[in-house]
């Protein structure tokens, strides 16, 4: 026994390099192990309402236009039915696949249901899982760092500081929140708030329009029609709307590894989250579209004046783009601190050592996301072309796999009770995803390719929208009095130097 401790110390001063540490890490409760669930069915429908009703619900109106106000509607009851049926699919994987049982995360239960599979086949769905997942999980650190620093800027329209600085002020106020929070349930009344937050992005919009009418609000030419002129691809750009808007598969592992009870997923996600879902979509895609017509741009809290409203809508993005980084974040974090230090990943870990090892991959992923959503020229568009080619990919065609191999490998006590009607709506699902997934890539890649031109240089100054200015902003709703749609912009794409440079020059 003396000789098996001295080796424990040997070996915790060589991981650590800090003789003070040998007790600490000699403790009598191994945190390497995996922790228990906490979070109840309502938390954690809390918790996937704020996961899947995020930026997605600010796009919706553009989604509606595509097909018109009533096969919108159909088309978006549908959508959600079968991003619910998916998600049950993977539930029932997890909590009925014995070796499945456990696993804590999207991997891991990719590696559970194709452990019996050939090896080429577990190592690529594997590899695949992976790959999409926090690909498409860390474009969306961005969007959402991008997004709350144009909530930012919004909210103080008359000061004129670019969207980059904007971005790493809110960076800044997330930093304190990120660093400490080690659970997508840790801030349990953030869950509540972010909630609240979205139906106030969403809302106070559509009370502005409702108040003002549709005459007032639409643009020239535009209108409100039931049924759309179909085309390819605008069916194809509403539908990846839809899909992007409503997934939460890639984190549904994750989520299910904290509730207290797996059982009561279906009570969380059918009872009480996708009603919510469907009302949300509903009151913003249909709302929006009726207020704003077929020729509205951008999301649905851009088509607002400088004015109060704006401010108020802005502020909820942004506490709402924020706590959406957080829930993503602790899940992206947690998968990196694992793979780098795993007896430290823990949340329930109590010691200093290991919050500073959390801390020590929450900052730099915060600052790689502020980074990179400002060092690609054309971000909005790179995360498109990742929704579209990992969203079907992560949230449709592995689940339905994963779901098709327990089937196959289950023994018969287990394998679950399919009827034909469901084989059919799952080959649909299928079809849907891989038609979404290489027709959407395809178009994504076009759009960036014809646009080519248009986009700036890395961390340039995107005042467009934030600044209430004519030189910024002539186009915005209410700037009637900046005349010619040709003036000018000379601060709208400028880098950060480039414009403190030249507003420090121009004369007084």
């Amino acid at each position: 026994m003396a000789s098996e401790s001295e080796e424990n110390v040997n070996t915790s001063n060589s991981d650590d390099g800090d003789t003070s540490s040998t007790a600490e890490d000699m403790g009598e409760h191994d945190y390497s192990k995996v922790w228990a669930g906490k979070n109840d069915a309502w938390l954690t429908a809390g918790i996937i309402v704020a996961d899947v009703v995020g930026a997605g619900i600010l796009g919706m109106p553009r989604a509606v236009a595509t097909f018109g106000m009533a096969l919108g509607a159909v088309v978006m009851v549908i959508m959600l039915a079968a991003n619910v049926h998916i998600s049950i699919l993977l539930w029932k994987v997890r909590v009925f696949y014995k070796p499945c049982d456990g696993a804590h995360t999207y991997k891991d239960l990719c590696k559970g249901a194709f452990s019996n599979a050939p090896r080429w086949q577990r190592r690529a769905a594997y590899i695949t899982t992976g790959i999409s997942q926090y690909s498409f999980m860390f474009g969306l650190l961005g969007i959402y760092l991008l997004s709350a620093g144009k909530g930012l800027g919004m909210l103080f329209h008359t000061t004129e500081m670019c969207l980059p600085t904007w971005a790493a002020i809110a960076a800044c106020v997330l930093l304190p929140f990120a660093g400490t929070a080690r659970e997508m349930g840790t801030y349990q009344s953030l869950v509540w708030i972010n909630i609240i937050t979205l139906c106030g992005t969403v809302l106070i919009p559509l009370v502005y329009f409702v108040i003002e009418g549709a005459d007032a609000v639409r643009r020239e030419g535009s209108q409100m029609v039931m049924l759309a002129h179909l085309t390819p691809t605008g069916v194809l750009s509403g539908l990846s709307t839809f899909t992007f808007g409503m997934t939460s598969q890639f984190m549904l592992t994750e989520i299910i590894s904290e509730m207290k009870d797996p059982h009561e997923l279906p009570k969380a996600y059918v009872n009480i989250s996708a009603p919510f879902q469907l009302v949300a979509f509903m009151v913003a895609g249909l709302g929006g579209y009726y207020y704003l017509g077929d020729k509205l741009e951008g999301m649905i809290n851009e088509n607002l004046p400088f004015n109060a409203a704006l401010q108020a809508a802005a502020l909820c993005m942004l506490i709402h783009m924020l706590i959406s980084y957080l829930i993503k974040g602790v899940v992206f974090c947690r998968a990196v601190l694992t793979k780098a230090k795993q007896k430290y990943s823990s949340p329930d870990d109590p010691r200093k050592r290991s919050l500073a090892a959390w801390n020590a991959v929450v900052i730099p992923t915060l600052l790689c996301a502020w980074l990179f959503a400002n060092l690609v020229p054309f971000f909005g568009d790179a995360v498109d072309l990742l929704g579209a080619s990992f969203t079907p990919l992560s949230c449709w065609v592995m689940p339905i796999i994963m779901f098709v191999r327990y089937y196959m490998d289950a023994d018969d006590d287990e394998r679950p009770d399919v009827g034909i009607l469901e084989w059919i709506v799952m080959a649909a699902e299928m079809a849907l995803g891989l038609v979404l997934m290489v027709l959407g890539t395809k178009s994504s890649i076009q759009t960036i390719l014809s646009n080519w031109a248009k986009y700036g240089y890395p961390f340039e100054c995107h005042c467009q929208g934030l600044w209430s200015t004519c030189t910024c902003s002539p186009h915005h709703i209410g700037m009637e009095q900046c005349g010619s749609p040709a003036l000018e912009l000379p601060f709208a794409n400028a880098t950060i130097v480039n414009t403190t440079l030249a507003r420090l020059l121009s004369p007084m």
